[in-house]
């Protein structure tokens, strides 16, 4: 009897232990993927019904992905923590999120292995998972892998990516998750949101062409400009300390008794808020600056327009005037690297700047710069 049950008890074991293996192997994922030898690896966290997990698999392999060794995982859900927690220890390069979980949209998230930077993509699907759908999510896998690969310039930084997980994950009608609940790195205790992201600095570097109010007899001043900036970002807000150097065109001044040739170098130094209205690597922001400056100003006197014979010719003064600023200030992306950035501001001499003739009973203001002078300027920053 024992030994006629035998068989019955060995198929019965080895029914189990295939089961468990498929099991640990649908849980762990199979092993890489062939690729070539030294090709980064590349983590893919699939999360949805099966039957679609098992084609997005097949269309990714068949994609032109030679570049990067590729390992599954399914996950029953999408775990947000985990996109936010380093992985540097693990040899992972990249990590990739494909979540189908809702028939009519595909989430996908990738990050690097020390969650520094991260991309998010979402595909609008036809509800069915057709053809049409699996190739579209492959495509979008294999350019965003290559894209952060290569350091792409458009990916989020952590404050980015978390506030759009953020309202992807929230339900219509609900509050977002906390903070603490996405991102491990994030402090805990309950604090706020805005009491967690640290500044993020980058270097600025823009060239610019301002018009500026000068006086009743001159009327405005222009020229071209450069400026340098050293900002930091705090989730939508950005704080830029830059300096400033403009050059003014010749200006000429003249009545009957004397000329005057005005030629200014503008020097500033000022520091800027912006707000950032759109999410993204490239944001449009609005904000505002303050800062002060000289105004080096070279004067050289000319004959007036009558010729008169008194006049003495006397060479080109230098003077230096002290400048407060302030200005509303917009910027737009026109590209992945290049911003437009275009400023409404007004300038203060503390001190009034006036040009004197000097005659034998005293001195006459010939030119006196308004005190308040609006101006405007338009440029482009890398």
């Amino acid at each position: 009897m024992i030994t006629g049950r035998a068989p019955i008890w060995l198929g019965f074991t080895a029914a189990i232990a295939l089961s468990a293996a498929r099991a640990l192997a649908m849980e762990e994922g199979p092993p890489p993927a062939s690729a070539s030898p030294g090709a980064p690896l590349v983590e893919i966290v699939l999360t949805g019904p099966a039957p679609n997990l098992g084609v997005i698999r097949a269309a990714l392999e068949s994609q032109a992905l030679s570049a990067f060794t590729l390992r599954f995982r399914v996950a029953p859900t999408f775990d947000a923590a985990a996109l936010f927690a380093a992985r540097a220890s693990s040899g992972v390069a990249l990590s990739c999120w494909i979540d189908v979980s809702d028939p009519r949209r595909a989430a996908l998230y990738f990050t690097d292995p020390v969650a520094d930077r991260f991309l998010v993509r979402s595909i609008e699907l036809s509800g069915r998972f057709d053809e049409l759908d699996r190739e579209s999510v492959a495509q979008v896998v294999e350019l965003s892998l290559r894209s952060l690969r290569g350091g792409a310039r458009a990916s989020l930084d952590r404050d980015q990516a978390r506030a759009l997980v953020l309202r992807q994950a929230a339900p219509a009608g609900q509050a977002a998750p906390s903070v603490g609940a996405l991102d491990p790195a994030a402090p805990s205790g309950g604090a706020p949101d805005h009491a967690a992201p640290a500044l993020r600095g980058a270097l600025e570097l823009g060239a610019f062409y301002g018009v500026t109010v000068h006086s009743a007899e001159i009327g405005w001043t222009h020229g071209p400009g450069v400026r340098v900036a050293l900002g930091g970002s705090s989730g939508q807000q950005r704080l830029a300390l830059d300096a400033r150097f403009q050059y003014q065109f010749e200006r000429r001044y003249e009545e009957p008794r004397i000329g005057l040739d005005l030629r200014t170098i503008a020097l500033r130094a000022d520091a800027s808020w912006l707000y950032a209205l759109t999410p993204g690597a490239a944001p449009l922001e609005l904000g505002a600056r303050l800062g002060a400056g000289l105004d080096h100003v070279e004067a050289a006197p000319r004959p007036g327009s009558a010729g008169a014979p008194s006049f003495v010719p006397a060479r080109a003064s230098a003077s230096n005037a002290l400048v407060l600023v302030a200005g509303a200030v917009a910027k737009l992306p026109l590209s992945r690297d290049v911003r437009l950035f275009t400023e409404l501001f007004v300038e203060l001499d503390p001190a009034r700047v006036r040009y004197d003739l000097a005659l034998e009973q005293g001195t006459e203001t010939v030119l006196a710069r308004y005190r308040f002078r609006p101006g405007a300027l338009l440029g482009v920053e890398l």
